[in-house]
């Protein structure tokens, strides 16, 4: 049987909303094993002095948790 477990996390990004969330999951999959998907749930963009200068996604990444040791 497996349990997963849910991560809700947020990224930014100067590049794109793409960018934000494979930060996000480079930088679970640090400390995080057995990710299983990213889910991207809210976007929002960061605008100074009239223009777009970071592009921020909140995400809620599954990873399956480990059997426990004997």
């Amino acid at each position: 049987m497996s349990v997963v477990k849910f991560l809700e996390l947020s990224a930014r990004s100067p590049n794109s909303y793409e960018d934000a969330i494979r930060q996000a999951v480079e930088r679970a999959s640090s400390t995080l094993r057995g990710i299983r998907s990213v889910w991207a749930k809210e976007f929002e963009a960061i605008v100074e002095n009239d223009k777009v200068t970071q592009f921020q996604v909140i995400v809620k990444i599954s990873f399956e948790l480990e059997e426990g040791r004997g």
